[in-house]
């Protein structure tokens, strides 16, 4: 499966339906059918990345069907959790972020992402955007917060300008640091700023906080490099999306699932 982005000329190789933006319902779960209709491609192992995702449900998670169709090796955290809150996936990353021992990590959402692309390609477009950690780019600013917003329009570098955190890759050691100052951040001035039951519940406003301080040794996929989210995308004209027109080679096998 293809993957472009027809206004940067990349091939990201994560698409993130984040947000569930309604006009891509349909074409959403044609293309999830589609991918898991192509034979599957196993490849070399790649023991420089540690793949994370969040779910507290005992079925499986869409994305975790999808890495293992392709037989990639990845953490579920949060399996026992009795309920799930979003803002827990920051004490979930610290406790994992520890145990990880591969030099890279990914982080994916668990119910709305596919991996369309190598896990060697992924790792290899994150290096070649030169930063420590990179989090996917979107359109939708969310918390609805003026003062983050502002931050990240004014270092934007294209339309795709608002952090989201449910997609992030980059140095374990960067992103153990990051995340801990994540979980001290004082959330507050978001909670202020928009005190609605989902922002407290949620881990996007103490991250993009923490970006900040962090930016631009931390960064967003601006150009779709790696990530492509689909929230706000037009249907047509922007991101086309074929299947059978490539495949998921070379994937990578480092690390074990729990």
């Amino acid at each position: 499966m293809l993957v472009r982005n027809l206004r940067t000329g990349t091939t990201p190789g994560v698409i993130h339906r984040n947000g569930s933006p309604p006009e891509w319902e349909v074409r959403w779960e044609q293309v999830v059918a589609e991918f898991f209709a192509e034979a599957p491609a196993r490849g070399e192992p790649c023991p420089d990345l540690t793949i994370l995702t969040w779910t507290n449900r005992p079925a499986k998670s869409l994305l975790e069907r999808c890495l293992d169709h392709w037989g990639v090796p990845y953490w579920t955290l949060g399996r026992r959790l009795p309920e799930w809150r979003n803002d827990m996936k920051l004490f979930l990353n610290v406790e994992a972020l520890h145990r990880v021992e591969s030099e890279y990590v990914m982080a994916l959402d668990a119910d709305d992402v596919l991996v369309v692309s190598s896990v060697r390609d992924i790792l290899g477009a994150f290096k070649s955007i030169g930063c420590d950690l990179v989090f996917n780019a979107e359109k939708n600013s969310y918390p609805a917060v003026p003062f983050l917003a502002e931050f990240e329009q004014s270092i934007a570098e294209s339309p795709y300008c608002y952090l989201n955190s449910g997609a992030w890759i980059g140095k374990t050691d960067v992103c153990r640091r990051f995340f801990e100052d994540c979980l001290a951040e004082d959330n507050g001035d978001v909670l202020a700023a928009q005190p609605i039951r989902s922002a407290f519940r949620d881990d996007q406003g103490p991250t993009r906080k923490t970006f900040q301080r962090y930016h631009p040794t931390a960064t967003l996929d601006y150009h779709c490099r790696i990530f492509q989210s689909l929230n706000r995308v037009a249907m047509t004209g922007e991101v086309l999306v074929e299947a059978g027109a490539g495949s998921v080679a070379d994937p990578c096998a480092c690390c074990s699932e729990t």
